[in-house]
């Protein structure tokens, strides 16, 4: 409880200087909100300064004192609380400063609040020490997230020319601003994985998703092209390698060990998963593991995990190696933050998503998640329809691709473009290559013209092309 007559000096001057000079109203209101003041009379005041500013009525002294008499408020708050409030600040000069001290004064009572809340989470005796962490972390989360600087204002010259100065760094080089992933057909359309930004990957059950998650993650993590055709590694695009986590919610690590080392050492994965190899084989296989330990790539395999413990892995990850890239595998199966088996579908795959997409801004990595597809994509191209909770994923991702193999025995597959910063969908040819655990890329054919072009005779080629 505060002294309703004696209010926090500083809550006392950003209210001051608020009504004194009623530009700083725009430079306060980004910075606080009502419940950061613990002051009654000021909370209220505060929401009543903003409310008005943003339908356009005066916020001088004077004014505010005639409408909060007409709204009734005034009875409340009393005139004689707002001269004084006014009169012993005198100047708005030092609002800012104030701003940042009732900010951290705000932090700290959550923090004290949420001590309660985390001791009740802690008794409940019918969750799992995991699930009890995981909602203790969204609690705390939720402090971490307010804690952030607001973002500021930049200028558009200014981020402009930042970019041509990253341009011009990369000319010559082969460096490109998206992350590679080694499949170059895919990198040529896409323009790679773009920091800050959500990419869904999906498919049917069994159609290569896990496959192609970890072929990337392999890429992204060594700067080599896991996706040629031959028994060689290579450079892709003298991309340097990326500190690169590959989260499994469906696969053990002896799984994902063997497919490694199948598309690394073009060994058939079912001589692998038999132990059926021969002397050279085994030395190759030998060889490959050495080599990838000193690689950016690492595997995590929890038994259950929601956003927020994947939130805190990362994080840590990122603290402790860097973090060039994330990757889930796959986004049913990630955990609602409350444990509760009866929330609706559609809610907890939005919340995830929202999550995923928060994760990805907050670390300035791009996050790829890998997801199901319905049955009812079987045999055609898939569609974002056919994309479970399409309209909640749709909402927060910022790429949607589908793998679609075709029935029977065949290794044709594509990748299709559901989702991308151009608009079109295009579909690019692939192959799988069952044995070896990887998609290769076909060469391509021409690409059509985009017709949505200003001047519709440039091809994709003149765009990217590099002198």
């Amino acid at each position: 409880m505060t002294d309703e007559a004696n209010p926090p000096a500083d809550e006392a001057a950003v209210l001051a200087g608020m009504i004194l000079d009623p530009k700083q109203i725009d430079a306060v209101v980004g910075h606080l909100s009502a419940a950061d003041f613990q002051h009654n009379h000021l909370r209220e005041l505060f929401g009543f300064l903003i409310d008005a500013n943003a339908a356009g009525r005066p916020t001088d002294s004077r004014s505010v004192l005639m409408q909060l008499r007409e709204s009734g408020a005034l009875k409340r708050i009393g005139a004689s609380f707002i001269g004084r409030l006014t009169n012993a600040i005198g100047s708005a000069a030092n609002v800012p400063y104030h701003v940042a001290k009732v900010r951290h004064a705000a932090i700290l009572r959550r923090i004290r609040q949420v001590v309660p809340t985390i001791e009740a989470i802690a008794d409940d005796d019918t969750q799992t020490p995991t699930q009890i962490l995981d909602r203790i972390d969204a609690e705390l989360i939720q402090i971490r997230q307010y804690d952030q600087p607001p973002a500021a204002v930049s200028h558009l010259g200014d981020d402009a020319l930042r970019l041509c100065d990253e341009i011009d760094a990369a000319a010559g080089t082969g460096e490109t601003r998206g992350l590679r992933t080694g499949l170059e057909c895919f990198d040529q359309i896409n323009g790679g994985f773009q920091d800050g930004t959500l990419n869904i990957i999906a498919a049917r059950p069994s159609n290569g998703k896990s496959v192609l998650g970890l072929q990337w993650a392999q890429s992204i993590g060594t700067g080599f092209d896991y996706s040629v055709s031959d028994e060689g590694n290579y450079f892709v695009a003298q991309q340097p390698p990326k500190s690169t986590l590959f989260i499994s919610l469906e696969m053990t690590r002896a799984e994902l060990s063997a497919r490694a080392l199948a598309s690394t050492t073009r060994i058939d994965g079912r001589r692998i998963n038999s132990y059926r190899t021969t002397a050279d084989q085994r030395r190759r296989l030998r060889a490959a593991a050495e080599s990838m330990k000193a690689t950016q790539t690492r595997l995590w395999q929890p038994h259950r995990a929601t956003v927020s413990s994947i939130r805190a892995t990362a994080r840590l990850h990122q603290r402790q190696h860097g973090l060039g890239c994330l990757v889930v595998d796959y986004m049913q199966l990630v955990d609602s933050e409350r444990g509760a088996k009866h929330d609706k579908e559609t809610y907890r795959i939005g919340e995830i998503c929202r999550g995923f997409k928060s994760l990805a801004m907050e670390l300035g990595i791009p996050v790829v998640v890998l997801a199901q597809l319905n049955r009812e994509s079987e045999g055609s191209l898939p569609t974002l329809a056919q994309l479970a909770d399409s309209g909640k994923i749709e909402q927060h991702a910022d790429t949607i691709t589908a793998i679609h193999r075709q029935r029977g025995e065949t290794n044709d597959a594509n990748l299709v473009l559901l989702k991308w910063r151009n608009g079109k969908t295009p579909t690019i040819d692939i192959t799988f290559d069952r044995q070896h655990s990887r998609f290769v890329g076909i060469e391509p054919k021409p690409v059509q013209p985009f017709t949505n072009l200003p001047n519709d005779t440039l091809d994709y080629d003149t765009l990217v092309r590099r002198d």
